[in-house]
């Protein structure tokens, strides 16, 4: 069985740079406003003849609750993994509800501490596009000083892991820059601690220029596509208070295969001589919760 699985890690896990909430369920509400992202995937953008294609949509939504001192949220993604499938398209898909509590006290400290509860179906890869269905819950604790964020966090816990792979921990730190003329200079790590693949670091750095478009870089060691490393470059547009349309590439996209043997009537695999990288595109849509934090700038 162990054979059969690489990487058997949710690819939500991989959406933190657009969706923080997949990462640490103490995210939820803590933005104060009503937050809903949807995240489109696609590999390559235009297919070719005989080559596999991927697509792949997140969501998630979260808002603050009995006056900020909770938080609540959902998840959703529906993946296809035909990249990495050798005898046909294994899918990923799972559902999450998520929960947290805020203690505040002092000059601006803030505590958050989040829980959440999902199903997940993991693919048994090379196994016909078989899979496994499996709930999880996960927690997560996040420590906010003005702009400063430190996170811990355990996102998914399983009582019988796909392969006997142990939950993963993720540790994360963030800080915002503010510069002259409205601009902000975001940087972050994230170290994910993960069984036998050991551990893996991503580093990231967002600059918003005036506050009206944001250029990022981010190293993601922990993996965009089974486990395998992606480096994303990015684009972010507000569009007044309520929207924020985004679109990254992964600049280290693996190369493109055709249809394994068997399929579709071909007697042989083969791999293009084109690297593909996922190609992806987010909308935020954001309302007040009745505190008037809609208007703060959010980098």
């Amino acid at each position: 069985m162990v054979g059969e699985i690489k990487a058997q890690q949710e690819s939500l896990r991989m959406m933190y740079p657009f969706i923080p909430l997949g990462i640490n369920p103490a995210e939820a509400g803590s933005q104060g406003i009503v937050s809903t992202t949807g995240l489109f995937r696609k590999k390559p953008l235009i297919q070719t003849f005989g080559a596999l294609t991927s697509s792949q949509q997140y969501f998630s939504i979260d808002l603050p609750i009995r006056a900020e001192s909770w938080g609540l949220g959902f998840l959703g993604y529906n993946t296809d993994q035909s990249f990495a499938s050798a005898s046909g398209v294994s899918s990923n898909l799972g559902l999450a509800v998520v929960g947290a509590k805020s203690y505040r006290w002092g000059r601006g400290n803030e505590v958050r501490l989040g829980a959440n509860l999902g199903l997940n179906q993991y693919p048994i890869l090379g196994k016909n596009g078989s899979s496994e269905f499996r709930t999880s819950y996960g927690l997560g604790l996040k420590y906010i000083k003005e702009d400063l964020s430190l996170d811990l966090s355990l996102p998914t816990i399983s009582s019988n892991p796909v392969g006997g792979y142990g939950a993963p921990l993720y540790a994360q730190a963030k800080y915002n820059f503010h510069l002259a003329n409205q601009n902000h200079l975001k940087v972050g790590l994230l170290m994910r601690q993960s069984g036998p693949e050991g551990l893996a670091v991503d580093a990231h750095a967002v600059f918003w220029w005036a506050e009206r478009l944001g250029f990022g870089i981010w190293l993601q060691n922990t993996g965009s596509e089974l486990g395998n490393r992606a480096l994303l470059g990015s684009l972010e547009l507000p569009l007044g208070k309520n929207f924020r349309l985004g679109y990254s590439y992964d600049f280290l996209g693996q190369y493109v295969s055709t249809l394994p043997a068997g399929l579709s009537g071909s007697l042989s695999s083969s791999t293009s001589s084109m690297a593909s990288g996922y190609h992806q595109i987010y909308i935020r849509y954001s309302l007040d919760a009745g505190n008037g934090k809609l208007a703060a700038f959010r980098p």
